[in-house]
């Protein structure tokens, strides 16, 4: 697996390098968070709760977050200590950890999104999918097998990494220094370099591809389908199935426009981009574009789903003490003590999603 180390690349260079792997890692970090954790509480209410692809969607959300502090925390710290100081790199334990959670988040990740649009899709075409598998038990279920199943694979990352003591001469003591993804086990090594690899593209490429184009299809002929529908009830639900699906596609096209450089850069074109000044600011772009799609799960949200905009509001009104207010068809006025939530699909066009 392709590696690099950072260099001193000109006063130009490492500016850009700041603000490429140090400034705008923290603003992802701050935006990704907020957003993440609002759109959890969100998809968390009784009533969102309740459609399978918002529990995918929660999910995604979570991993999301965990995976903004892995590169991004730790590369900003790099950067604005000049690579004097680092987290991870710290004691055997941190080193350990910063192997495993890069991967195993973005596999998660990856995988939790597969999972939110190939819901959404089926939920679209198959009644039976709709009775059977989209409910919230069977979604649980495959969010926990998701995580333990990756939990597994990526386990044998902890197993990388080991410390080694020297003797200073000047000082008359020992010193401990860590050594991180790598190990004197040479079989897990050429596994870790060789075999893993196409392990870590099939995870996080090959099958998110390949399932996101087939649903993508799929969703856009049954949408194009309804579009024929005369009634105005079913035409106004054809509608919002329109938008959520469209926010859904959004939402994975950004994740092959965002992720695919970085596994260019590594995979294909590593050799042709090391070994001259731009080399660093080439991998960091492209690993801070990686991790830019982990941040954005609100605005798509927040765009496509009148039902979450108006959430937001109720959660922004009650957070400076303000009522939600509701006109009844009377004319009169009631305060409702709970934030407003996501109206479901109705069951006329085969899904729940809301």
């Amino acid at each position: 697996m392709a590696s690099w180390t950072r260099q001193y690349d000109g006063p130009v260079y490492e500016t850009v390098e700041l603000v490429i792997s140090g400034i705008i890692p923290i603003c992802l970090i701050v935006i990704g968070t907020v957003g993440n954790l609002i759109s959890v509480v969100v998809l968390l209410n009784p009533e969102n709760r309740r459609a399978s692809t918002n529990i995918y969607l929660i999910f995604l959300c979570l991993m999301d977050t965990i995976s903004l502090y892995q590169w991004n925390l730790s590369n900003s710290f790099y950067s604005f200590t000049n690579g004097q100081q680092q987290i991870w790199g710290n004691s055997l334990i941190m080193c350990k950890l910063s192997q495993f959670f890069p991967f195993y988040t973005l596999h998660t990740s990856a995988m939790f999104l597969t999972f939110v649009e190939l819901d959404r899709a089926c939920l679209l075409r198959s009644k039976w999918y709709k009775r059977r598998i989209a409910r919230v038990p069977v979604a649980l279920m495959i969010c926990t097998i998701i995580l333990v199943s990756l939990f597994a694979l990526n386990g044998f990352l902890f197993g990388l990494g080991f410390s080694y003591s020297t003797y200073n001469n000047s000082t008359g003591t020992y010193e401990t220094a860590v050594v991180c993804y790598y190990t004197l086990d040479t079989a897990l090594n050429n596994f870790f370099s060789i075999q893993y690899p196409w392990i870590h593209l099939v995870v996080m490429y090959f099958v998110p591809f390949s399932v996101i184009i087939a649903c993508t299809l799929g969703t856009a002929k049954k949408l194009l389908i309804n579009r024929s529908l005369a009634n105005e009830q079913l035409s106004r639900s054809s509608q919002r199935n329109r938008r959520i699906s469209i926010m859904l596609l959004l939402m994975c096209l950004t994740y092959v426009i965002a992720t695919l450089p970085n596994r260019l850069c590594f995979s294909v074109f590593a050799d042709t981009i090391t070994g001259h000044n731009y080399t660093d600011t080439v991998f960091l772009s492209t690993n801070t574009s990686m991790y830019t799609r982990s941040a954005l799960n609100i605005f798509f949200l927040y765009m496509s789903v009148s039902g979450f905009r108006r959430d937001i509001r109720h959660i922004i009104l009650r957070c400076f003490g303000r009522q939600v207010n509701q006109v009844l068809p009377t004319g009169h006025t009631m305060t409702r003590d709970h934030i407003g939530t996501i109206a479901a699909i109705p069951d006329h066009i085969g899904t729940t999603v809301s």
